[in-house]
């Protein structure tokens, strides 16, 4: 090498990495060993005040009693690690509540909405039930008195053109699974939907 090692050289070379080559310049160059020599005696002193600032302040602190003493890196980060799992524990306990909760509001059976009657839900033909996963929903509607007919229900009412009010129970793909006559809008109340 005939030049002088670079900033760049020199950077490395205090991190720790050397090449063959510039060991051998460093070696054989005064100048380059000089400027090495005063960058590690730096760096050296600036390790040691780092170090000497922080026992003087912790033994002042110890000296005055101070209730604040600080605390060694080894008992802060046992301090971190502490306090970290208590979150992770707080976190889990929080989830854990909350997916409790939620399956306890799922398990329990969908109220049906108040009506007059009290007569059970009829389920619809040749309809595949429900999945237990799957969300049901009960829906008041105007059923075409036609349409009862058509899915082999025996409705006896005097106009087979009306429609007649009822709780329909659906599925979350919009497929009725059943249905419930509202009493009071069957012209003969007396009478019963027959499957």
């Amino acid at each position: 090498m005939n030049q002088h090692l670079t900033s760049e050289q020199v950077s490395r070379w205090m991190v720790g990495e050397r090449t063959p080559e510039e060991v051998r310049h460093a070696r054989g160059c005064l100048h380059c060993r000089a400027e090495l020599d005063r960058l590690e005696k730096a760096l050296s002193l600036f390790r040691e005040s780092g170090q000497r600032w922080s026992e003087h302040w912790y033994r002042s602190a110890s000296q005055n009693g101070s209730e604040h003493v600080q605390l060694g890196a080894g008992q802060r980060s046992m301090n971190w690690v502490k306090l970290s799992l208590g979150a992770a524990l707080a976190a889990s306990l929080f989830v854990g509540a909350l997916l409790i909760h939620r399956t306890a509001l799922v398990s329990q059976p969908a109220a049906p909405p108040h009506s007059a009657s009290a007569e059970p839900f009829v389920q619809i033909p040749y309809v595949a039930p429900p999945a237990p996963y799957e969300r049901i929903e009960v829906m008041r509607m105007d059923v075409p008195v036609t349409a009862l007919i058509a899915a082999g229900f025996e409705v006896h009412v005097p106009d087979s053109g009306a429609a007649v009010s009822a709780d329909v129970l659906v599925g979350q793909d919009r497929r009725v699974l059943a249905i419930r006559l509202v009493s009071r809008s069957i012209p003969n109340s007396d009478r019963r939907l027959d499957r």
